[in-house]
């Protein structure tokens, strides 16, 4: 999420972080499962772009991964430390992606997991897309979630989600690469800064990079 003095670069989440220990709870994002059956992690090199809390990093960290979480919020990095301490395997980095992006071509496995609907346009969303493609070694594979603009309850939000993106345009972004499994989901929610139960529709689908130009594997 690019800083810019204009706008809020955590999406309005700092103070959310703030209130609460864990606001997105231990859980990890169920198609975390999905991924680790068509592409184990042990002893590869994961990018967890707008990390949060950590609840998708530690995951894969415990089943032999090596992560680099990233976030812009320093308050949710302070959470993740508390929440999960003694993780060797997880790297906590506070960074703007886009910004400060990720080496190219050093990981097998990159996550984007509630990050495009708190940017601000479809170009930045692209912009995004590329560098942590960039970042993805041939073959690696990219988990990305975002809400779309299918059914969305945003009622009870202070600081709502800036950038509903339709499903297919969400996929759009990811044209060449192999789209191994696609949801359109919905979703209901209650946590710190929105308590009131409510609704999102969402957009997961998990992709593979392209092969190396030689054919060969990764």
């Amino acid at each position: 999420m690019t800083i810019q003095q204009n706008r809020q670069v955590d999406g309005g989440c700092e103070a959310v972080y703030a209130a609460s220990g864990c606001v997105w709870g231990v859980e990890p994002e169920p198609l975390l499962e999905a991924l680790t059956a068509r592409y184990p992690v042990d002893g590869r090199r994961v990018y967890d772009a707008g990390c949060g809390e950590g609840r998708n990093a530690v995951h894969l960290a415990r089943q032999g991964a090596h992560v680099t979480a990233v976030d812009v919020s320093a308050r949710a990095l302070r959470n993740a430390a508390e929440t999960w301490p003694g993780e060797p395997r997880v790297e906590w980095r506070q960074a703007d992606v886009l910004t400060t992006p990720p080496e190219r071509a050093a990981y097998d496995v990159v996550l984007c997991d509630s990050v495009i609907h708190w940017l601000v346009s479809h170009a930045e969303a692209r912009q995004l897309v590329r560098v942590l493609q960039d970042a993805t070694r041939p073959g690696g594979a990219h988990l990305l979630c975002s809400f779309n603009d299918r059914a969305q309850d945003l009622s009870g939000h202070d600081n709502p989600p800036r950038l509903l993106l339709g499903h297919d345009r969400l996929l759009e972004l990811y044209q060449g690469w192999e789209i191994w499994e696609v949801r359109d989901e919905d979703i209901s929610s209650s946590h710190e800064g929105a308590w009131t139960p409510h609704r999102h529709s969402v957009t997961k689908f998990l992709a593979r990079a392209p092969l190396a130009a030689d054919g060969g594997t990764p």
